[in-house]
């Protein structure tokens, strides 16, 4: 999935000061809300709900609004043209709920449905349908009709005007129960959750993204300094959460860490990992559940270091030990706090990591008994997160959500809960208006004619509004009902779910998961039609493969996915050739050559009949820089995967990481000393298994710490400098590299 805000500004230092950019709330203030942004979500004025919320578009370098655009690929399913704009004060659509001169609001609405993928299960892809409208448009493109495909960034029309005010868009998300579940995972209640409610399994691993959160139990093992041994020792018998007695050494009282990966805007840059521990309960004194504890606790280049620390964590292990483990799972370890690969690690593995307490840091064990594990993905509670269905009036405009009050009431005010207008005023507080960013709330859509009126008529019982400007309930009416379409889609009004739209962008934003439309954009399809091939049958094969690694490794920055991909576009033509060939590519695609085919019934090697078709890759034989010592070893360990993994020793140092082999098997320096060197018999499945060819590529990059590289800037000179990373031999680096970095950069930024 790749999400853009519906305007796109000029790119900015971080990614908070762009979304702040792009998506501007009106200085306006929502009348009798005390201050709070006109439009606001997911309430406004006399605590009605409102769809979504309301934005300033952005000016360019003339001063005029931005043109609205898609936020991700999807379909239009709706479009209604705004009403041409008339001055008769009597017009509906010039009603003025704030004084009595025309103010004019253009009714044109785009509807649009987008379905992407957010992750997997095995290779069945987690789809996910909501729905972006876009109210209030002046314009709208002639080619954004019903039934036609859209493309994230494609432009949608003009901001127009709402209640005399100009360049104004109502923009919201929203979807059904069952894709609300989707997106929140299978076991997440779409109710109002309690935050202080202590997990009992792990979050969902078909989606995994943004940041990685860790339930530590009273109890959890703590040190004052890095320990030596990596599995888990339990404390000192005696310990014990429900007696409130707790040996030295363990946690008194249970907390949530967070670990933050840089890239990302914030505090953490380039390869660091921040950890940032919260209050897992209410406490005495106002301490909140999800209150930071102490200081976050930054990890110099950490996510660079990752495969070393990994490997050394591993190798701490007794021999018997490392039998049960890998580098790999370690890694998975170190990256997500669990291992969610197929590679072995010990069931008593411990994931010492330095994190904040009021006082400092200490060493705790984020993997001992009774922690578990979750992401962004799930929408974690603590973190705010809350679905809100329990309005008791479903049918009618006005909250009647005990608990969304219970959230937006003034605590040494308990009273006021039953008070609409008192409420309505603390929508302005900074506290209540971010915890109204993570509430997901089950309503009406407010633009269904059928219903707008029946949904509003509580208001004719409220004396202030019936006196307000002398307007009545009759002009209000004729109001609404000139905004809203009688013939809205069924699918749109059955999507009664709705987010906060700026929380929902910056959130998913950090799904960095392509579907395969996403794929087929990084290259051009002629290339694969010179063949007689099309995109997708690469993609097909490779596609989930491709995500679970390009997450595992951390490669989801715009700026390492581009030089990956143009890597990749040399590497493995376009995923063309995960196995070195002996002729040209171009020719050996066209033929099928021997040396491109799968190897299922054996690895290729040098007979009479095929020496012709496979010389070209003896010239490995004797490579001792390559490990190759073996006879027949420069066909034998040829390049093969996504990065064209070469040579015994690279083998070795892949085997090694999986688990697939020993370190203490061979002798470290065979290639030099003629001694006992790795025994491969089986190189071919570094091609024939997807998932294999993949994650090599994955594995070099961060076997070289290329992310490093990449982190310095999208230039070529960084690309050259990953390209010799990459392929120190080849010099100067293939034109493709570049190329296709620069056309892979185009398509996933924000920038049209």
């Amino acid at each position: 999935m790749l999400i853009s805000p519906p305007f796109l500004p000029p790119l900015q230092a971080s990614e908070a000061a762009f979304l702040d950019a792009a998506m501007p709330e009106p200085k306006d203030s929502s009348h009798g809300t005390s201050g709070a942004p006109e439009g606001s979500f997911p309430l406004v004025t006399k605590l009605t709900w409102h769809n979504g919320m309301h934005l300033a578009a952005p000016k360019d370098a003339q001063y005029r609004p931005l043109p609205v655009r898609a936020i991700v690929d999807g379909t239009v399913i709706f479009r209604r043209d705004s009403t041409p704009h008339t001055d008769d004060p009597h017009h509906p659509l010039n009603y003025n709920p704030y004084g009595k001169e025309a103010a004019w609001t253009d009714n044109g609405l785009v509807i649009v449905r987008h379905t992407t993928d957010i992750g997997a299960t095995g290779n069945t892809p987690t789809q996910l349908t909501f729905y972006s409208a876009y109210m209030h448009l002046r314009d709208i493109e002639p080619g954004v009709q019903p039934g036609k495909p859209i493309w994230r960034k494609d432009a949608i029309g003009k901001p127009g005007r709402d209640c005399g005010r100009d360049g104004r868009l109502h923009f919201e998300i929203c979807m059904d129960a069952n894709n609300l579940q989707t997106l929140l995972g299978p076991s997440r209640n779409l109710k109002w959750t309690e935050p202080n409610k202590a997990p009992t399994a792990n979050g969902r691993e078909d989606a995994v993204f943004g940041n990685i959160y860790i339930y530590l139990p009273a109890g959890t093992p703590i040190r004052d300094s890095a320990p030596k041994s990596h599995l888990y020792a339990p404390p000192t018998a005696g310990a014990s959460a429900a007696t409130d007695h707790f040996v030295p050494g363990t946690l008194h009282v249970a907390q949530w860490v967070e670990i933050r990966y840089g890239p990302s805007g914030t505090a953490a840059k380039g390869g660091h990992a921040t950890l940032t521990s919260y209050r897992a309960k209410d406490g005495p004194g106002g301490l909140q559940v999800g209150q930071p504890i102490g200081t976050p606790h930054v990890e110099t280049d950490f996510e660079y270091n990752m495969y070393v620390e990994a490997n050394a964590r591993h190798n701490s292990l007794s021999a018997a030990d490392q039998a049960r483990s890998s580098p790999s799972g370690w890694y998975e370890l170190l990256r997500f706090g669990r291992n969610l690969g197929p590679d072995p690690l010990p069931a008593n593995a411990a994931h010492w990591r330095p994190i904040p307490t009021d006082t400092g840091h200490i060493w705790a064990d984020l993997n001992a008994p009774g922690t578990f594990k979750f992401s962004d993905a799930d929408f974690p509670a603590f973190r705010g997160w809350q679905c809100f269905d329990d309005d008791s009036n479903p049918l009618d405009q006005r909250c009647d959500s005990v608990e969304l009050r219970r959230l937006i009431r003034d605590p040494a005010l308990p009273e006021t809960i039953r008070q609409p207008d008192v409420l309505a005023k603390r929508l302005s507080v900074p506290e209540v208006r971010a915890k109204l960013q993570y509430a997901i709330c089950k309503f009406p859509t407010e633009w269904d004619k059928a219903t707008i009126t029946r949904r509003y008529e509580w208001l004719k019982t409220d004396e202030e509004f019936r006196m307000s400007e002398g307007h009545g309930w009759e002009e209000f009416a004729a109001h609404c009902e000139a905004l809203c379409p009688d013939d809205l889609p069924q699918e749109y009004k059955d999507a009664d779910w709705h987010l906060h739209p700026r929380r929902f962008v910056q959130t998913l934003r950090s799904i960095i998961w392509l579907d395969k439309e996403d794929l087929e954009a990084i290259y051009p399809k002629e290339i694969y039609e010179n063949f007689g091939k099309t995109p997708s049958f690469y993609i097909n094969r490779y596609k989930t493969w491709i995500n679970i690694v390009l997450r595992k490794y951390g490669l989801q920055s715009k700026i390492r996915l581009s030089y990956f991909f143009g890597q990749m576009a040399q590497e493995s033509y376009f995923f063309m050739a995960v196995r070195e060939c002996s002729i040209d590519i171009g020719i050996a695609i066209n033929k099928n050559h021997i040396s491109l085919q799968d190897e299922s019934s054996g690895y290729l090697q040098s007979t009479p009949q095929n020496h012709k078709d496979v010389i070209y890759l003896t010239r490995y034989e004797g490579n001792l820089g390559l490990g190759n010592t073996a006879q027949g070893d420069g066909i034998k360990f040829r390049g093969r995967g996504m990065k064209q993994l070469t040579g015994r020793y690279n083998y070795s140092q892949y085997w090694i990481y999986r688990g697939w082999m020993l370190k203490s098997s061979f002798d470290a320096n065979w290639f030099k000393n003629g001694k006992q060197g790795p025994a491969i018999p089986n190189p071919e499945i570094l091609a024939d298994n997807h998932f294999n060819a993949v994650d090599s590529a994955g594995f070099y990059f961060s076997f070289r710490s290329i992310a490093r590289l990449c982190d310095a800037g999208f230039s070529e000179k960084t690309s050259d400098n990953v390209s010799h990373a990459v392929n120190p031999g080849e010099k100067p680096p293939h034109k493709n590299r570049w190329k296709f970095a620069q056309s892979t950069f185009k398509y996933l930024e924000d920038a049209k």
